[in-house]
């Protein structure tokens, strides 16, 4: 089973800094999402199996929108709750509502009731009087009261009414003001119950968007979730092969180490003895020469010396003063040695690759062991078949296929300041060059995906002393 330690660890150098991830519900966000993530990855997974770099862009890509699309769930239950909340106050106030509707309602009823059995009452009063009298002038007064202001404007002709009468008149006068009161009553209590049901229309709109908008971004997280066991299971599957991968790759790259090594220590060895010969012969032409002014200047001291003995024999038989013979010319001094010029003398700069920059060198976390691990050249990307020239002049070391290298020729360039300096290009498609010397800027392959590549890119390495070092510090 793939370690959670690294899960985790993949999970916080791949997470979205700050801000969560927006979601991505769509195809075409999904994968762009999914392209981002693989861009991301590449470097991290550079040599490892398409199928391996897709889960991983995978699961990187669920991790960059999983915290959104949690958020965005979490938001849409909370707006469902709070519909749903709303939804529940109208129904409580459109119940009380339509209660008090009723209760206006029947009120309504109830003074109507109660009013004509006054006027019943009325009635018989007056038709009594008519069979008597006559219906009373105060009578008529009152039942023809329009309103029970108007009766009460009328209470003057009310007085002479008997006791009863005025009863039933005041009755049936307190009778109009309730249902007055009681149809002003229900007619603002059947508007409040009609707004509430609109109200009530229109919220349960909301609350079943709202339900469908939380099902719908449940629906994203469990996919993303789905996403992510199944990348996950491909990791999980092809650990064993990868820990396999970059065991191989570190074996390749400590062979070349190695091979490379022993070529320095040799290029030191045979430069030594160069120097040490060079060193002779110049300690030889030192040695000549003072030999030769050694020996100069004893042929002179005798000369000189027989010159003065014949001086002496020959003073007296004449006065005349004979030239002294000029000593003899000293021997010229033999050539200085000349020394030999290197790649130093050209600054030790290596010509650039063709292509652009892709995966740099330098430490990286592997994304599945979970450690810090080595890529030791610069990638530069161009289209298969780009040719790939020496980076500066040297002797083919190797030619041939070497397992996650792929095809790959390696370059000795030599000591420059006493450091045997090595050029390797990994992953050609061709060779143009097998062995023997090469100039800079010749053409010795061709760019292509061989070994452990997922794509077309020339894998340039520069190795000091077996070492590998940034090949952008010499370009």
């Amino acid at each position: 089973m793939l370690a959670a330690s690294a899960l985790a660890l993949t999970t916080s150098l791949l997470a979205v800094p700050a801000a969560a991830a927006p979601e991505a519900s769509q195809p075409q966000e999904r994968k762009a999402a999914v392209d981002s993530a693989l861009s991301t990855l590449q470097q991290d997974l550079v040599g490892t199996s398409e199928e391996l770099q897709g889960a991983y862009a995978e699961y990187a890509a669920v991790q960059q929108q999983l915290p959104g699309a949690r958020s965005a769930a979490d938001a849409a239950r909370s707006e469902r709750s709070r519909a749903r909340a709303e939804a529940d106050e109208l129904a409580q106030r459109l119940a009380s509502s339509t209660a008090a509707q009723e209760a206006a309602a029947e009120a309504v009823a109830g003074t109507e009731e109660a009013m004509a059995e006054h006027r019943t009452s009325v009635g018989r009063i007056a038709a009594s009087s008519y069979r008597g009298n006559g219906m009373p002038e105060m009578l008529a007064l009152a039942m023809g009261s329009a309103s029970t202001d108007d009766l009460a404007s009328r209470s003057a002709a009310l007085a002479g009414l008997s006791t009863t009468q005025s009863a039933v008149l005041a009755d049936l006068s307190s009778e109009q003001a309730v249902r007055t009161s009681a149809r002003a009553r229900l007619e603002a209590v059947t508007e409040q119950v009609a707004d509430l049901e609109a109200e009530a229309e229109r919220q349960l709109v909301r609350a079943q968007a709202a339900e469908q908008a939380a099902e719908a971004r449940q629906r994203e997280v469990e996919d993303l979730v789905a996403r992510q066991d199944r990348a996950v299971a491909v990791i999980e599957a092809r650990q064993a092969e990868e820990e396999e991968r970059l065991d191989a790759l570190q074996a390749e790259s400590d062979a070349l180490g190695a091979q490379l090594r022993a070529i320095a220590e040799e290029e030191r060895r045979v430069a030594a003895e160069q120097e040490a010969a060079r060193e002779a012969e110049r300690q030889a032409a030192r040695e000549a020469e003072e030999r030769a002014a050694r020996e100069a200047e004893e042929r002179a001291a005798q000369e000189q010396a027989a010159q003065q003995a014949s001086q002496q024999q020959s003073s007296g038989s004449s006065s005349a003063p004979r030239a002294a013979a000029a000593p003899p010319a000293a021997a010229p001094a033999p050539p200085s040695a000349v020394s030999r010029g290197s790649s130093s003398d050209r600054g030790g700069r290596l010509l650039r690759p063709e292509g652009r920059l892709s995966s740099p060198f330098g430490m990286r976390m592997h994304p599945i062991r979970g450690y810090m691990r080595m890529h030791n050249g610069q990638d530069f990307a161009a289209g298969c078949g780009t040719p790939v020239r020496a980076a500066e002049d040297g002797t083919v070391v190797s030619a041939g296929y070497n397992g996650s290298y792929g095809n790959i020729v390696v370059i000795s360039h030599g000591l420059v300041d006493g450091r045997s300096v090595a050029t390797a290009y990994a992953h050609l498609q061709g060779f143009a060059v097998r062995s023997g010397s090469v100039s800079r800027g010749q053409v010795i392959g061709y760019e292509g995906t061989t070994g452990g590549s997922t794509g077309c890119h020339l894998h340039f390495e520069v190795r000091v002393d077996g070492a590998p070092t940034d090949p952008m510090a010499w370009l």
